[in-house]
């Protein structure tokens, strides 16, 4: 555990922002209601403080059930034929495995961009620096908050990881039904794999009927007001030749969509987005320790950039009392920056989690469950972060 630090006016700052979203406006569901008056209350706030902010919306979906719940019913679809038909079976075993296949990996999306048909937006503040612009830093939080569901109880989080990796395996398994069936070991091979295909999309219906949109205080008001903070702060003394833009994105609990969105509006721009370092702050207030990851992504992986990844140790070594350490285990599954990673992008996030993440995506993420202590040493550490690339430490 970090030793005292001093850091109750930044938390005081940071507990405000979550208050007002996780309190007043309450659940933020994707391309709902509560999601755009967040995105309201966060603009008209920033604006009074003289920070401009650019509305730039997308299309999206508000749950995440939709783009993997379709890939396992089409491959569900050859169960009752897996005997008769075997090839047919494994036919629709394959396009769902290649539906979830292009979902996994973050840049084709093509149930994504079929599905998206509701209103989100994500909101863009940009703060130049003192002298020419050198580099540019995109911090990144995001406004929604969750759904619970069996999937994310303190039982059966634990298991999350290793669950999606056998549901991974089970597709080519359900693939190679003609081949296995033909022996015995294979049969049950096969009868195991479409019970857990079964099982994951029971799973995601369970969480759409049975679930409750979550209040979201540390998922992720805690990063909203990390980042909103650190923007007051930037823009009352800008940094030296470091840009820092502010992403506060939409629907990422639905699948990453808001940051999605904004990448690939830097894509259609130039390469040069690709040079740009993103901080991101995702659930940074949970009573757990305060990491910076090393990698993220659910089946495919991708690795934090090394010059950050070395920033963020250099800190941890010589500030202790801010509590910072490493993992190679991501306790949630995706982040805002994956798709940046993804994309060859430059890019780590930080989190409060150990094993698991506490209250993570459950009616219980409320401001009384918070570590409000982890705000301000999230803030601290966000700011030596940003101290050190504007020297270039990480050019």
């Amino acid at each position: 555990m970090p030793v005292a630090v001093d850091t109750a006016a930044e938390s005081e700052a940071a507990l405000e922002w979550v208050r007002l979203l996780s309190e007043e406006i309450g659940p933020r569901r994707p391309t709902g209601a509560g999601e755009r008056q967040a995105s309201e209350l966060v603009c008209d706030r920033l604006a009074k403080q003289g920070i401009a902010v650019e509305k730039r919306p997308f299309d999206g979906y508000p749950t995440f059930a939709l783009p993997y719940g379709i890939p396992l019913a089409v491959a569900l679809l050859g169960l009752p034929v897996v005997k008769r038909r075997p090839l047919v079976a494994s036919a629709l075993a394959a396009a769902g495995g290649a539906l979830i296949s292009a979902e996994d990996g973050l840049v084709r999306r093509p149930l994504t961009r079929v599905l998206a048909k509701s209103p989100s937006r994500n909101l863009v503040a940009t703060i130049e620096p003192r002298e020419a612009a050198e580099r540019t830093i995109c911090l990144t939080c995001h406004l929604d908050s969750s759904r619970s569901g069996i999937m994310f109880s303190s039982h059966f989080l634990p298991f999350l990881h290793a669950w999606i990796a056998t549901q991974g395996a089970a597709f080519p398994t359900a693939i190679a039904a003609p081949l296995l069936r033909r022996f015995r070991f294979g049969r049950r091979m096969t009868s195991v794999a479409y019970g857990v295909l079964f099982a994951g999309l029971g799973l995601l219906i369970e969480r759409e009927l049975r679930g409750v949109d979550v209040p979201g205080a540390n998922d992720n008001a805690s990063g909203v007001g990390v980042v909103a903070a650190l923007a007051g702060e930037i823009d009352a003394e800008p940094l030296a030749s470091t840009r820092v833009i502010c992403l506060f994105t939409g629907c990422e609990e639905a699948g990453l969509l808001g940051a999605d969105a904004f990448v690939r509006e830097l894509e259609a721009g130039s390469a040069a987005w690709r040079s740009w370092t993103f901080l991101n702050f995702d659930g940074v207030g949970a009573p757990a320790t305060l990491r910076f990851l090393r990698q993220e992504g659910v089946l495919t992986k991708w690795p934090a950039d090394a010059h950050l990844a070395r920033i963020a140790q250099e800190i941890s070594q010589r500030r202790p009392e801010l509590g910072l350490e490493g993992t190679s285990h991501n306790g949630g599954l995706t982040y805002d920056t994956t798709p940046v990673m993804a994309r060859g992008g430059r890019a780590i996030t930080f989190s409060t989690q150990d094993s698991t993440i506490p209250n993570y995506h459950s009616p219980t993420d409320t401001v009384e469950n918070l570590d409000v202590s982890a705000l301000g040493r999230a803030i601290e550490v966000g700011r030596e972060m940003l101290a050190a690339i504007d020297r270039g430490e990480s050019d």
